[in-house]
């Protein structure tokens, strides 16, 4: 048993950061998430001509930064190691998992939140009621996923383009 862990610990001084950080599994998941995010906060600048930095870490919105990160993470290592490889499927299922919980758990947490603020309000109108008000946009609706899903793909194929091309 030592020895195996000896092997593993041994092996890391191997590890390159800057590899990871190259490769376009990381490129494409990263620049989607991050230029999703990017997208939302222009938008709301361009509907509100308010710039809020604070939507480069917000939650919800068109694109669904989340599901093009991780979709854009799948579809690159789809392109780079097969679609029918190991990490393929791993990715896939993370794929799957993130783009339900969008949709479902966190857009009806957000339903939840919006109620519970409502309730708060009125109880603040029949006596002082101290709470927090609770952010009421957590989860996308379908269309923001979708969108998410298909930007992710986008980013993943110029990546995997431009990786080839300079190979």
């Amino acid at each position: 048993m030592t020895f195996f862990a000896y092997g593993i610990i041994k092996s890391w001084h191997d590890l390159n950061a800057f590899e990871i950080i190259r490769h376009p599994w990381f490129i494409s998941a990263f620049l989607a998430g991050g230029l999703a995010q990017l997208i939302k906060m222009a938008t709301i600048y361009f509907r509100t001509r308010k710039l809020d930095a604070r939507q480069l870490s917000a939650a919800g919105g068109m694109p669904s930064a989340h599901t093009s990160l991780v979709t854009a993470l799948t579809a690159a290592v789809g392109l780079t190691d097969g679609f029918n490889s190991p990490e393929a499927m791993i990715t896939a299922g993370l794929a799957t998992i993130t783009m339900v919980d969008a949709i479902s758990i966190r857009h009806e947490a957000g339903k939840h939140a919006k109620l519970l603020n409502r309730i708060v309000a009125r109880l603040n109108e029949q006596e002082r009621f101290e709470a927090e008000h609770l952010r009421e946009r957590l989860g996308h609706r379908r269309r923001e996923v979708v969108a998410g899903f298909f930007f992710g793909i986008a980013v993943a194929l110029v990546v995997c383009g431009f990786w080839d091309f300079w190979k």
